[in-house]
């Protein structure tokens, strides 16, 4: 079988979306099938093209055994809604052009939404191969840019909704990552049967480990319990609330709070810190994936954190299943399905309101707890028994394997 991944997000680039999205190329491969990775010029999320790509319009390359394709995009440093919907769109437009060029034929099509740009992209490249369209839906637009305040032109919101009900009439297998937003896709259109496709983690290369002497060095953590975060630093990731719990505990001088990643808001919550004179906390610099596991063994507990929305009781992040497997203990921050997933494997503590104190509270709970090496041996068996990476990347293209 033939398939084409159509995705803005993959490789070198670090996220969720990516990991999971290699992960299901290698399936595709370990179990004998052609796969092609239709995708941008790698630029997330520093928002610039990296070194190795600037100066292409389209290349060609391969990872890992799995074919490679890039397409320029226009990115823009200011990342406002304007700048980042003419990246979406010139995406969409030159991998049609790209693809097209480039890719004789395909069984399937299975592409990442949103952006909701792409689908016409995906839905022409499906039609000019006869191919079959497998819709993977991340999150749902409308419900997120409406709630989040982020557009409110009625008009707008209507044709990104009437577009997210065509693409899942056409489409001969969706995908989604948690059980709400199949839920929802079910409740508009009953007689679909969408497939969980979940975020996960790999527990051979995320495994327990002893923080070593050099890293505790590097990072100035010796003797400190430290308080980790590690992830994207964006607007709904509420991470601002972590720095005034890190404020409520500077009397703490055996505690630290290293925040790694990118994104977004990282400026203002360097200066935000810098402002309330916050010396507990670290902010370093997002690593390449297979260098995470030694950082996040520094972490005596990770935070798991976003804002307390309805639309994103669906979250589940993709660090949770990461940390989990290394037998790190976790504070999860805000109700969601990552919360409900903390307490069914009994792998840390849930912290259901936005408020610092409590936060702070807990820490200090957990930092005294008994139960650190309980908590942390529940969260990897948890992961192994029902999160491992590969083997939902080997179940998910068994299933899209019937749809062919």
């Amino acid at each position: 079988m033939k398939t084409v991944i159509l995705t803005q997000y993959f490789p070198p680039e670090m996220g969720a979306a990516q990991n999971r999205i290699y992960s299901l190329a290698r399936a595709f491969l370990r179990q004998g099938h052609d796969i092609t990775v239709l995708t941008a010029l790698p630029n997330y999320p520093t928002g610039e093209i990296f070194d190795d790509y600037k100066g292409l319009y389209k290349c060609r390359e391969n990872i890992d055994g799995i074919e490679i394709i890039r397409s320029w995009l226009y990115i823009h440093e200011s990342r406002n809604a304007a700048s980042l919907a003419l990246s979406y769109l010139t995406f969409a437009l030159t991998a049609f052009n790209v693809g097209s060029r480039e890719i004789d034929k395909a069984d399937l099509l299975l592409w990442e939404y949103p952006p909701p740009f792409l689908g016409y992209t995906a839905r022409k490249l499906a039609k000019k191969w006869n191919a079959k369209l497998a819709t993977n839906i991340a999150d749902l637009w409308t419900d997120a840019l409406e709630e989040q305040k982020v557009l409110s032109a009625k008009f707008i919101l209507d044709r990104i909704s009437a577009f997210e009900n065509k693409i899942m009439q056409d489409s001969t297998a969706i995908t989604g990552q948690t059980e709400g937003v199949l839920a929802d896709i079910k409740k508009r259109f009953p007689r679909l049967d969408p497939i969980l496709w979940p975020n996960g983690a790999d527990p051979d290369l995320f495994s327990p480990e002893e923080p070593s002497f050099k890293p505790q060095k590097r990072y100035r953590t010796e003797g400190k319990f430290v308080v980790g975060y590690s992830g994207l630093h964006g607007r709904n990731h509420n991470l601002r609330l972590v720095l005034d719990a890190a404020k409520l505990l500077q009397s703490k001088k055996d505690i630290v709070f290293m925040l790694c990643g990118d994104g977004f808001e990282k400026k203002s919550l360097i200066e935000y810190a810098k402002q309330n004179g916050l010396d507990n906390v670290q902010f370093h610099d997002p690593i390449p994936h297979a260098e995470l596991p030694e950082l996040l063994s520094l972490f005596g507990i990770g935070i798991v954190i976003h804002r307390n929305l309805p639309g994103l009781k669906v979250v589940r992040s993709a660090k949770l299943f990461e940390l989990m497997s290394m037998e790190i203990p976790i504070l999860h921050c805000a109700e969601s399905e990552g919360a409900e997933i903390i307490r069914r494997a009994n792998a840390g503590l849930v912290v259901s309101e936005e408020d610092p104190q409590k936060i702070a509270d807990s820490i200090l709970e957990m930092r005294n707890s008994q139960k650190l090496a309980e908590w942390g041996k529940n969260g990897r068996r948890h992961v192994i028994d029902h999160f491992d990476r590969d083997k939902i990347s080997d179940d998910l293209v068994k299933k899209l394997e019937k749809t062919v």
